[in-house]
């Protein structure tokens, strides 16, 4: 049995850093990584019946048609928590090498053993798992982000937009800003989405803010700051967004949108309130 499972951890070994390097170097389009994902999802199953057959793995044939299931059954359960793994050509080898030497493993020993029951029982825990991985990786990781939003010292305020939604929030922004994106509520509704920005009232004033956008994603102002109400400031960028600074208690704000009057903008500055961080954390 050892050396069964030693030529099984070899050969799974074996088609983890292929597959990497099959999704790499596949030859295909640059635009189009359709051909390298192909290439890469089938290439463990001739290579497990290959490498099987050549290291004599016993019940190769089987152990090289089900193993690459198992191997894609434990990287679903891998990756929702891949977003705690660094970056980096090794993290990544280890991101499909470490379930296909499990999975080889795995499918070896139940072929050795010869039991279907203990194989069943095996398989409908993949199944199981499968489906709770993602649950309790979206649970870590919004607890996650629940933390983070509480600890970045940035104030946590959104305004209520009628007849828009809070759809999503920018939590890469963090710990400088609080980045929100608004889009409209009704399905025939193609408006423009709205975005706001929180940061703290000490970074900066109004005006100054004004004066060097934050973000503008490399677009030029066009137009020069100008105080359109007591504390309220306005520019507009080369892509024709509109931006609006103010203070809000301790936040200072900033609403952003394209093709859409001042007036709208300037209505949204008063509707900022309290938000939780969990429910920052909900939209991640």
């Amino acid at each position: 049995m050892r050396r069964t499972l030693c030529k099984a951890a070899l050969v799974g070994a074996t088609i983890g850093v292929s597959v990497n390097l099959v999704g790499d170097y596949w030859p295909h389009e640059p635009a189009d990584d359709f051909a390298g994902f192909v290439a890469m999802a089938l290439s463990p199953f001739p290579l497990g019946l290959l490498l099987g057959w050549a290291t004599k793995l016993p019940y190769w044939p089987l152990v090289g048609v089900l193993a690459p299931f198992t191997m894609y059954g434990l990287t679903m359960i891998e990756l929702p928590f891949s977003w705690g793994i660094p970056e980096g050509n090794l993290f990544r080898l280890l991101t499909f090498a470490v379930p296909a030497m499990i999975g080889f493993l795995l499918t070896a020993w139940l072929c050795a053993l010869e039991s279907w029951a203990v194989g069943a029982a095996i398989a409908g825990t993949l199944v199981l798992a499968c489906w709770a991985a993602p649950l309790v990786a979206g649970a870590i990781s919004a607890s996650e982000r629940t933390r983070d939003f509480k600890n970045s010292g940035v104030p946590l305020v959104a305004p209520v937009i009628p007849n828009y939604r809070l759809a999503s929030v920018d939590e890469w922004s963090l710990p400088e800003m609080v980045s929100l994106t608004y889009y409209p509520t009704a399905a025939d509704n193609d408006g423009p989405a709205i975005a706001a920005y929180i940061r703290r009232a000490t970074d900066a004033t109004p005006k100054a803010a004004c004066a060097n956008p934050i973000p503008n994603s490399g677009w030029k102002t066009v137009t020069p700051c100008k105080e359109i109400s007591p504390g309220v400031w306005r520019t507009r960028l080369e892509n024709e967004s509109t931006l609006l600074f103010a203070r809000h208690g301790d936040a200072l704000v900033q609403v952003a949108a394209n093709d859409t009057p001042e007036s709208a903008l300037l209505a949204i500055l008063p509707t900022f309130r309290p938000i939780t961080a969990e429910e920052l954390a909900a939209l991640g």
